[in-house]
């Protein structure tokens, strides 16, 4: 290329700091290797051939190609590139993922984030089948080998009927609903909330009154008619269906939190997002 550039073998080879021999043998090498010739040599000046001007093209094509690809792989070492499976329960639907997945985009565009909702019972199949990178979930107890990380604590609320008396008080005391039945999704399907709540009742100093039966939507429609009560995350005041209430607990309040949860470690792109994570929770006070 850079005798083709210079038009001269002398200027070439002072640019490259390399004998001008050194420079004529490897024209000449790579022309017998591709079996045409590529330079038309005069005793004044040297001229590319049609032939020349084509593979001069194409070289540069390659080395331009072969220039972005070293990029790319440093820049997949580093996490900045790259696909991640990031599998994630109902409780961060509303705001946790909306917020980590528009910070992920506006600072490394270059990372595809392919996310899902899962039930948090699932999350450790999930991950050992490698369908999901990594998870973000309430926390909860796993078998060795996978990896945590706390992600965000948010305050926990009273969810329950506008008609129940409770409804227009300002706060409540947790202890005050010892006698209420607690609508809250089975161990099975999310066992981080469920731990959650249950160690939040225990801290009040009462065992709850579980309903186990209700899961998805179900649960608004018991809370509504007031059926019982349950304890939600403060981000879902924005989504409740009518007929529910919302009222924060009294202090000491109770949190829950979120961790990331993942098991391999050769994916790069996992710390970033997480270094993401941690910079957003610093941004917003998360934790």
């Amino acid at each position: 290329m850079k005798v083709a550039e210079q038009r001269s073998f002398t200027r070439a080879a002072d640019e490259l700091h390399i004998a001008q021999q050194a420079v004529s043998q490897q024209i000449r090498s790579l022309e017998r290797s591709v079996g045409v010739t590529l330079l038309r040599r005069s005793s004044r000046r040297v001229e590319l051939t049609a032939e020349g001007k084509v593979f001069l093209a194409d070289s540069r094509r390659v080395l331009s190609a072969a220039d972005r690809a070293a990029r790319r792989v440093k820049a997949a070492a580093r996490g900045e590139v790259g696909t991640l499976h990031l599998g994630y329960t109902l409780t961060t639907v509303w705001d946790t993922i909306p917020r980590l997945l528009a910070r992920v985009a506006d600072l490394h565009p270059q990372i595809n984030v392919e996310a899902r909702e899962v039930f948090g019972g699932d999350i450790p199949d999930l991950l050992r089948a490698e369908t999901c990178d990594v998870a973000l979930a309430p926390m909860t107890s796993y078998a060795r080998g996978f990896r945590r990380r706390i992600v965000r604590r948010e305050p926990l609320c009273v969810a329950l009927s506008e008609s129940d008396l409770l409804a227009g008080r300002r706060k409540i005391e947790l202890a005050s609903l010892r006698d209420r039945r607690f609508e809250v999704w089975p161990r099975e399907m999310a066992p981080g909330f469920y731990d959650t709540v249950v160690g939040a009742c225990h801290d009040a100093g009462f065992e709850p009154v579980l309903d186990e039966n209700a899961a998805g939507n179900t649960v608004w429609g018991y809370l509504a008619r007031g059926r019982g009560v349950a304890l939600i995350n403060n981000s879902l005041i924005e989504q409740l269906p009518r007929g529910v209430a919302l009222v924060g607990l009294a202090s000491p309040t109770t949190s829950i939190t979120y961790e990331a949860v993942w098991q391999r470690d050769d994916l790069p792109v996992i710390e970033r997002v997480l270094a993401v994570a941690a910079q957003l929770a610093d941004a917003r006070d998360w934790r």
